[in-house]
């Protein structure tokens, strides 16, 4: 009896040392960084963008960031291209980032266009910005809504997906116009609005 009543103690005693083993290790694994900044550059050293954000955790266990308050300029040729807000966010393996809450994406032309979201999701890799919910493009003429887009930071081009409504008001004018279309692409650099349908037999171009 007394060699099974040992035994049994033992065991016991392994079984609550290995918990609290597990247990440290999971507290371990999760990081607090405070006035968090992180730059990342290309495999030819050229730097391709800068987050910042005052308050994210690190979880060590599959290598992503949490982040509060988040702020990330985007770069080309060493100049920023477009810089983006939002309420959160989410950096997994350097390789993916979900921004929520608020996005806001501003580029730096002398017209400066504003594109907004309650979603942004990029794959580092690709050149391509993924826009969900919400979606409106606008500066001092035109205005662009619709529930998804995309984003060619490469190209300047963003497409809005169906539903599209378009809203445009001439300079120093009373006239506007209303449009509604399945498609439209609509290049941040040169202005330019094309509306298109998925059967590519109705198609119209703005341009300004």
């Amino acid at each position: 009896m007394n060699r099974y009543f040992y035994l049994i103690c033992i065991l016991s005693s392994f079984f609550i040392s290995s918990c609290n083993v597990i247990t440290k290790e999971a507290v371990k694994s999760v990081l607090i960084l405070e006035n968090f900044n992180l730059n990342y550059y290309s495999k030819d050293g050229s730097k391709i963008y800068v987050l910042e954000t005052p308050y994210s955790v690190f979880n060590q266990t599959d290598q992503s960031y949490s982040l509060e308050k988040t702020n990330i300029k985007f770069f080309e040729d060493e100049n920023v291209k477009y810089n983006i807000n939002s309420d959160s966010a989410k950096l997994i393996n350097n390789k993916f980032i979900e921004l929520t809450g608020n996005v806001r994406i501003n580029d730096f032309n002398s017209n400066k266009t504003i594109i907004k979201s309650n979603n942004v999701s990029w794959n580092i890799d690709k050149s391509e910005f993924i826009l969900k919910g919400d979606v409106s493009l606008e500066n001092n003429i035109i205005n662009i809504n619709s529930s998804k887009a995309s984003l060619d930071k490469n190209d300047n081009i963003i497409l809005f997906y169906n539903p599209v409504k378009y809203y445009y008001k001439e300079e120093d004018s009373m006239r506007k116009y209303n449009i509604s279309s399945e498609n439209a692409y609509y290049n941040i650099t040169t202005k330019n609005v094309i509306f298109k349908s998925n059967n590519d037999k109705v198609k119209s171009k703005l341009s300004f």
